[in-house]
C-alpha cells in the first residue's frame, strides 16, 4: 500500500524536475511501488504546482489530464516549452529528455542528502 510518505517523494521529485526534462506516470509508479493510474489521481488531486511535466510513457499529455484547480490557461505543450522541453508541433515531448525512474532515484537521493549507492533497494 502507498503511503503518505511515498505520496510526499512524488510531490518532491516531481517539483524537483530539472528545467529542460520530464518524466511519466510509470516512471513515478515504479519509484513508490504503485500503478500509473494512481500517479495520475495523484497528479489530479495532489496539488502538485508542476504535474504537467507528467506525461504518458510517449511524451504526451494524458487524455485526462486535468488542472487540480480547475484552471484554464495555457496548454502543457506551451508550459513545457518554457521549462526548457522540447515540443513538436504534434505535442510529444523529446525522449531525450525524459528522466527515467533510475534517474529520478537519483534525484531522490539528492533530495534526501543520500548518496546514489542508497538509492538500490529504493522503491
Amino acid at each position: 500500500m502507498t503511503s503518505e510518505q511515498d505520496w510526499d517523494l512524488v510531490k518532491r521529485v516531481v517539483e524537483a524536475l530539472p528545467d529542460g526534462t520530464w518524466t511519466s506516470y510509470g516512471d513515478l509508479a515504479e519509484l513508490i511501488g504503485t500503478g500509473p493510474r494512481q500517479v495520475g489521481a495523484y497528479m489530479r488531486d495532489g496539488d502538485v504546482s508542476r504535474a504537467y511535466r507528467v506525461l504518458t510513457a510517449g511524451g504526451t499529455v494524458s487524455e485526462g489530464f486535468r488542472w487540480s484547480d480547475g484552471r484554464s490557461g495555457k496548454d502543457v505543450p506551451d508550459l513545457l516549452r518554457e521549462d526548457g522541453v522540447t515540443v513538436s508541433r504534434s505535442g510529444r515531448a523529446d525522449k531525450a529528455q525524459r528522466m527515467f525512474v533510475y534517474d529520478l532515484k537519483l534525484l531522490a537521493a539528492e533530495l534526501d542528502g543520500a548518496a546514489p549507492e542508497d538509492t538500490k533497494d529504493r522503491k
